[in-house]
């Protein structure tokens, strides 16, 4: 005779479902596939390492004189820059783009197609590929990285903020409706201060996004401390390309612990 379960014992973990099973075999299959497609080896990458590298000797030996340097201080800032600058008119553009894209936001199906695709296109096209276009077209500089960056927060920010404008309450939008108040009145009232503290949350965290890629941008003639980096990676000194990536990390370590509080505090 089995006994009643106690009220302290946990309810059994079901089993996995076939769905389960056979996507991770398919996963782990496809996975291998690849892998022997493209001839990886590691024993290519342990024999790489272990032979003489100027970039793993670079990397055991990295001039910290860098993270004091004033040429790449005064780069780091101007990555800060495009970040900052990227983010702001970004994440402002953004906001109306993801309402425009919402049927109460929106009430013309016309033109509701169009933002929602002007939408998908721009998240569509890398950041790298935006800095890229804009280098050939403006040249090289601060410029183009501003406007890649400007593009790419517009990506992020409007895909994450339509996404949190689908699962609002829509008990306000209609009352605000039912009221006769304007759509400006509308999205003012019943949706803004709905969004608000997610939106906020979307801007620190494009931000972080930007600051890493104002790095990689600068590489491709698009200014920052990706410029410095490359300048040494041409010459290969790669002790000094070492030292700028070491604080760099550090400073986008402490950026992003700044950044996630920040964020805990608003959602």
């Amino acid at each position: 005779m089995t006994t009643p379960a106690t009220a302290t014992e946990l309810p059994a973990k079901p089993p996995p479902s076939r769905f389960t099973i056979w996507g991770s075999i398919a996963a782990v299959v496809l996975t291998v596939v690849t892998a022997i497609t493209v001839e990886f080896s590691f024993l290519e990458i342990v024999e790489n390492l272990f032979r003489r590298n100027l970039v793993v000797e670079g990397l055991l030996r990295p001039d910290i004189s860098q993270i004091w340097s004033e040429r790449s201080a005064r780069a780091f800032v101007e990555t800060l820059q495009l970040a900052i600058l990227g983010t702001a008119t970004g994440g402002v553009v953004a906001l109306p783009l993801a309402m425009w894209a919402t049927d109460f936001g929106n009430p013309y199906p016309a033109l509701r197609a169009m933002v929602r695709t002007f939408n998908a296109v721009v998240r569509s096209i890398p950041d790298l590929l935006w800095a890229l276009l804009f280098v050939t077209a403006v040249g090289i500089g601060v410029l183009p990285g501003w406007l890649a960056l400007f593009f790419f927060s517009i990506a992020v920010v409007s895909k994450l903020t339509a996404d949190t404008l689908d699962g609002i309450d829509r008990g306000p939008i209609e009352a605000a409706q039912a009221s006769g108040a304007s759509l400006t009145a509308l999205l003012k009232t019943a949706v803004v201060p709905q969004i608000l503290p997610a939106y906020t949350s979307f801007l620190l965290y494009g931000f972080e996004l930007n600051l890493r890629a104002s790095a990689v941008l600068g590489l491709v003639g698009a200014g920052g401390i990706g410029a410095r980096i490359e300048f040494f990676r041409g010459r290969g000194e790669w002790s000094e390309v070492w030292g700028l990536v070491l604080m760099f990390f550090l400073v986008v370590f402490l950026v992003e612990r700044l950044s996630v509080s920040l964020r805990r505090r608003l959602v």
